[in-house]
């Protein structure tokens, strides 16, 4: 039985094409409850979560893979990471008075760049990549990173629950996505029957509508084998993924030892405490100066 937040790889036609199915459950709603972003912004972070859980289970040796928007627009930063055990976590920076319903990635962010960052320490060089905001949705964007950078079609078709009423979502995942690679050959004859491969996976995955995604009543496995069981899949097995932030006192202490007497003065309060609020999870704690 699979768990209610994961990552299930695949490929189809002997690895011709190959993929990931992300459903995500509590995790994306718990990490969501914390902040209670305005509609459209959860919209835009689940889908973006739930890329960086599809592409972070790909890490081979410890490390973080990262995601973080940054543009001009109302939404002027959009981070997620992942840790190769499977935690994630992120945030939405808003201008104050925030108040845009789009749902259109440009109208919300405006002009700038997202970087996917994957950094597995020791083990392997830092790896960053960079597009330009110019798409309508993280799905898009993330699709042009892999056709320019990686060389790679990639097709993205991600689902939320977000605009959805609240008493119909108990049956459903809160987000998810599925994720297709044309993989690239070695001679002109595979490339022919790679691209049909392709082209009817694509053609299959088209068919799939979001409440059949989104139903807990549907397995993962179910879904793949719906769509993609003519084209010979293998489905492997699932990777878990949690709501973990990697916050901790130890780290908020050793930072607040480094500040100059200047910066601390400028952030205690009258009592002469430092209050410290996580970004990702709202933790507040509480240090004496």
């Amino acid at each position: 039985m699979t768990s209610i937040n994961h990552v299930i790889p695949f490929q189809i036609g002997n690895n011709a094409v190959r993929g990931n199915i992300v459903r995500l459950k509590t995790v994306v709603s718990e990490i969501l409850k914390r902040h209670k972003y305005p509609t459209n912004v959860e919209s835009l972070f689940a889908d973006t979560l739930s890329i960086t859980a599809c592409l972070g289970s790909r890490m081979k040796h410890e490390g973080v893979f990262t995601i973080q928007a940054k543009g001009t627009g109302d939404v002027h930063t959009l981070f997620s990471d992942i840790t190769s055990d499977g935690s994630l976590r992120g945030y939405v920076g808003l201008i104050s008075g925030f108040s845009n319903i789009e749902s259109n990635l440009n109208y919300l962010m405006g002009s700038g760049h997202v970087s996917f960052t994957l950094d597995q320490g020791k083990h392997t060089k830092r790896y960053q990549g960079i597009v330009s905001l110019e798409e309508t949705s993280m799905s898009k964007t993330t699709e042009l990173y892999f056709n320019n950078s990686e060389q790679l079609e990639t097709k993205f078709m991600t689902f939320n629950n977000f605009d959805i009423e609240k008493n119909n979502k108990k049956n459903l995942f809160s987000a998810g996505l599925i994720m297709l690679q044309k993989m690239p050959v070695k001679n002109s004859f595979d490339d022919e029957s790679n691209e049909e491969i392709w082209q009817n996976s694509l053609n299959f995955l088209s068919t799939l509508g979001k409440e059949e995604f989104l139903s807990v009543n549907i397995t993962s496995e179910e879904i793949l084998y719906r769509l993609f069981n003519e084209l010979k899949i293998t489905v492997y097995d699932e990777i878990i993924i949690r709501d973990q932030c990697r916050c901790s006192e130890k780290k908020i202490k050793f930072a607040i030892r480094n500040l100059s007497k200047k910066e601390l003065k400028e952030i205690v309060d009258e009592n002469g405490n430092v209050k410290v609020v996580c970004e990702f999870c709202k933790t507040e704690r509480i240090f004496p100066s």
